[in-house]
């Protein structure tokens, strides 16, 4: 068997259903049972659904959310957190206001936002989490800001991406439960999945050769350019399906065949 199994959450593990389908979860169960550990990797905070699905697929390990700024365990403990640097904030907060776009602020336990719209909200309802309306720039000044991330349409991306901030490293993503939403993540130069990948399988004790990762994003390239075992979805941005094996689209369960193949320890 392969030891540990990392999963990417949007498009990989919940489809457009926003939900995870009841015979992916008897596949994490199956792969338990079998020794396999499970670890999420994700955009998401560790807060809502993402921090419910942490809990059920692997209690006693860390997982990694915000696109690898914060790897922590189910029950609060930090093991890592990567935060932005004070001016970088706000000079993307002072970027938003100036375009009216979404920013959505992240620190390890709370999503601030300037004010709340359609668009934030169905964000917010979508990963479970309630986001709180404050000054941006005093929260970058009072706790640590581990991710920005801009929630944009595609034709604003170019807007919201004419300022380049040093230091600052981006990262997109999407998610079949918001079609029409593109995700920018911005998190700490150096910090990312792959990075993520890295510290969490050192401190587990493995070896990168030795597990599996499953992505659906060029945002999951990092961690599926790391290990020995990565693996993409049908629904996979084109680019990634030609470089990495692939398995079914995340909303017939295509996740399950990957934890089949862990469990035989990677054999197709």
């Amino acid at each position: 068997m392969i030891p540990l199994v990392i999963l990417d959450l949007d498009g990989t593990v919940i489809g457009s259903s926003g939900q995870v389908l009841p015979e992916v979860w008897d596949a994490f169960e199956r792969a338990r049972d079998a020794g396999v550990k499970l670890a999420l990797c994700t955009g998401r905070p560790g807060l809502g659904i993402a921090l419910r699905v942490a809990k059920r697929i692997g209690p006693n390990n860390a997982h990694v959310f915000q696109s690898g700024a914060h790897i922590a365990f189910p029950d609060g403990e930090t093991l890592k957190a990567s935060a932005l640097k004070e001016a970088s904030t706000k000079r993307l907060v002072k970027h938003a206001r100036s375009l009216g776009l979404v920013l959505e602020v992240y620190t390890p336990h709370h999503l601030y936002v300037e004010r709340k719209t359609p668009m934030s909200e169905a964000h917010a309802k979508m990963i479970g989490v309630t986001a709180l309306v404050r000054d941006l720039s005093a929260v970058a000044e009072e706790e640590p800001v581990v991710r920005a991330q801009w929630v944009l349409t595609p034709a604003q991306e170019g807007a919201a991406l004419a300022l380049a901030v040093d230091g600052v490293q981006v990262s997109r993503a999407t998610s079949p439960a918001l079609p029409d939403t593109l995700f920018v993540s911005l998190t700490r130069a150096g910090v990312s999945k792959g990075s993520a990948v890295t510290d969490l399988v050192a401190h587990m004790k493995l070896r990168l050769e030795h597990v599996m990762a499953v992505g659906d994003s060029t945002g999951d390239l990092p961690m599926l350019s790391l290990v020995g075992h990565p693996v993409v979805m049908a629904n996979a941005e084109a680019a990634l399906r030609e470089r990495f094996p692939s398995v079914g689209d995340v909303d017939e369960g295509g996740v399950i065949e990957a934890i089949d193949r862990a469990i035989r320890g990677g054999r197709g």
